[in-house]
């Protein structure tokens, strides 16, 4: 694994901040940003979720936060920001905001867990976002950084997002909790995180 130096750490904890932060807030709207030409909230058809080229915004009473690919320097890898999407990353063809009707919306976060993996990224393995994962009383919410393709999973850490608010289909493409046998390592907090780093993580795998 790459050596981890202050910079990852201060991104590594700035995603467990910001978790915590949304944890108990109320989700009033979710915004998806499409061309007028993209149906069914998803810029490529498929059976499992939505796909999407761009970040997504979770608004709250208080706050709105941003998850999109932004964790590397190529937009690959899970980033959750506060702000909105447009001002965080490039979109290549104009787009709006559209409300996604989900379960999720006028609940207060339960939990929020964020899924890692050791990827290799421009010849060095690191730790990546991969899925994040959203609780509430009634409803399920994930985020992946994995494309889809005609259809089919193809890849995972990419610069597209597959937005899933099913617990089946989840299960199904084993991702978030369902991924533990299939790569996915999660950690309760930045010092755990930090704990495994040190240890190595190749004996959670």
């Amino acid at each position: 694994m790459k050596p981890v130096i202050d910079k990852d750490i201060e991104l590594y904890t700035r995603q467990f901040e910001l978790s915590n932060q949304l944890i108990g807030q109320t989700i009033e709207e979710v915004h998806f940003y499409l061309e007028t030409t993209d149906k069914d909230f998803s810029e490529q058809p498929n059976d499992y979720g939505k796909s999407l080229l761009n970040g997504i915004d979770l608004k709250t009473s208080e706050l709105t936060f941003s998850i999109g690919n932004r964790f590397t320097n190529l937009g690959y890898g899970l980033q959750m920001d506060i702000g909105k999407t447009p001002d965080l990353e490039y979109f290549q063809d104009p787009k709006r905001p559209i409300g996604f009707k989900t379960e999720i919306l006028k609940e207060k976060v339960a939990e929020l867990r964020i899924y890692w993996m050791e990827i290799q990224f421009e010849n060095e393995t690191g730790l990546y976002p991969q899925e994040i994962e959203i609780l509430t009383d009634n409803g399920y919410f994930l985020i992946s950084s994995i494309e889809v393709n005609n259809g089919n999973v193809n890849t995972e850490f990419t610069d597209e997002l597959l937005v899933i608010d099913s617990l089946e289909k989840a299960k199904e493409l084993k991702l978030g909790q369902f991924g533990l046998e299939n790569g996915r390592l999660t950690f309760t907090d930045i010092n755990e995180l930090k704990e495994e780093i040190k240890n190595g993580l190749q004996h959670r795998l």
